[in-house]
């Protein structure tokens, strides 16, 4: 007998919405939400369709952090290894309850959606915007963009558990966090790592500010290129060499300190100047968020 793929199996503890699913019962589900949901909810039933039939991969948008978007065929297996480590690594459990407030259009809702089938977690999901959180509902997990994070930092008492990706969360965010009672993690990662690879705390630190380490996840190890910026190696999800844009301050092969995009840095007569650096110093001086570019100059070819 051909033995079933383990994607084609949901943990029998997975909850959507409320309501538990077999196989069957779930693409009924997806074809109502592909049928007659809103868009968000057309996006969540393509991918749960899309991750039920028999195909052993799956097409998903990269969003261009390293370099032009495009769309990659990532295996199902590679995802459920991803899942493992991130429920083996966070502690999650079925019956855990998570909220699903991203677009499963990319790679970081459409995971949340695989690790509630795969690791049987009860999954709540809402419309995508920039403040998600459904009032008097608790949660033990979600995923949020930096945006979704400063729009709820008086529910952020609901979850047990947050991580936060997309983009570096502002300075003036993580320093409203200290009271929080949720553990709350910023990620790094991107859609060919099937998000995120190493992580850093935010808040419930022994100094009391955030980290400013990343460290690498179960598997995973890092290099710098000629031009100092992050090679990712994960033997979890068979990935070798992943070069990335991001230029960092190496510590080890399991540490690094996120310093910014190769592609925005800033050469003022030789100098190179990291803008997100200089942005971080100047919101936490003046307790404003700071955008830092350069204007041409004949002298310098570039200034600040």
């Amino acid at each position: 007998m051909t033995e079933i793929p383990t994607y084609r199996i949901l943990h029998p503890d997975f909850h959507l919405n409320g309501f538990p699913h077999t196989k069957d019962t779930l693409m009924d589900a997806a074809y109502s939400l592909i049928k007659e949901g809103e868009p968000y909810e057309r996006s969540i039933g393509d991918f749960l369709m899309d991750w039920l039939n028999a195909d052993d991969a799956i097409q998903i948008k990269t969003s261009g952090t390293t370099g032009v978007p495009k769309t990659l065929e990532v295996p199902k297996e590679k995802m459920i290894a991803s899942t493992e480590r991130t429920g083996a690594y966070f502690d999650l459990y079925p019956g855990n309850t998570c909220l699903l407030g991203l677009s499963a259009d990319y790679i970081a809702g459409k995971m949340m959606l695989v690790r509630a089938m795969v690791l049987g977690l009860h999954l709540h999901y809402v419309e995508p915007t920039s403040a998600p959180v459904p009032r008097e509902m608790e949660f033990d997990f979600t995923a949020m963009v930096p945006m979704q994070l400063r729009e709820s930092l008086d529910q952020l008492d609901q979850f047990q558990k947050i991580l936060v990706g997309g983009a570096a969360v502002p300075v003036d965010v993580y320093k409203s966090l200290y009271k929080s009672q949720a553990d709350i993690y910023e990620t790094y990662g991107m859609t060919e790592t099937l998000t995120h690879v190493a992580v850093r705390r935010l808040n419930h630190t022994m100094s009391g500010e955030a980290e400013l380490v990343f460290t690498a996840l179960p598997g995973v190890e890092f290099k710098r290129d000629d031009r100092g910026c992050l090679i990712v190696d994960d033997t979890h999800l068979d990935i070798s060499g992943r070069v990335t844009n991001d230029v960092v301050d190496l510590r080890s092969p399991l540490e690094f300190i996120w310093k910014g995009r190769y592609d925005n840095v800033i050469n003022t007569g030789g100098v190179k100047v990291h803008p997100e650096s200089l942005e971080e110093v100047l919101s936490s001086q003046l307790g404003v968020e700071v955008m830092v570019a350069a204007v041409p100059d004949t002298q310098l070819g570039e200034k600040i």
